[in-house]
C-alpha cells in the first residue's frame, strides 16, 4: 500500500511571464525528470512560509489536471513540497 511518507523541498525550473508592472505569473513547470508541465490553473500570489519544508516567499496555488499544490517563489528559486511516496507493501 502506497502512502505519503513526508515532504521535501524540490527545487524547479518555472517559465514564467512577466507584465510591465513586473507582475510574475508562472505558466509552467520542468519537473527533475524532464517533464514539462503547463498549469491550468494559478492563484494570485500571497506571502507564504512553506510549514511543511522550511523556506519562504511567494506562494502560488497551482493546478495541474486534478492535482493542486502551493509552488513558492523564494527569490531568485522556485520550489514545491515534493511528495515522499513509501511504496511498501
Amino acid at each position: 500500500m502506497e502512502g505519503i511518507n513526508g515532504r521535501r523541498k524540490r527545487y524547479v525550473a518555472v517559465t514564467t511571464r512577466v507584465d510591465e508592472d513586473g507582475t510574475i505569473h508562472p505558466t509552467s513547470v520542468l519537473w527533475w525528470d524532464g517533464k514539462t508541465y503547463a498549469f491550468d490553473e494559478v492563484s494570485k500570489p500571497r506571502r507564504q512560509s512553506s510549514r511543511r519544508v522550511g523556506g519562504d516567499g511567494l506562494c502560488y496555488t497551482v493546478r495541474i489536471g486534478k492535482q493542486v499544490t502551493n509552488l513558492f517563489f523564494e527569490d531568485p528559486k522556485w520550489f514545491v513540497e515534493e511528495k515522499i511516496i513509501d511504496e511498501g507493501s
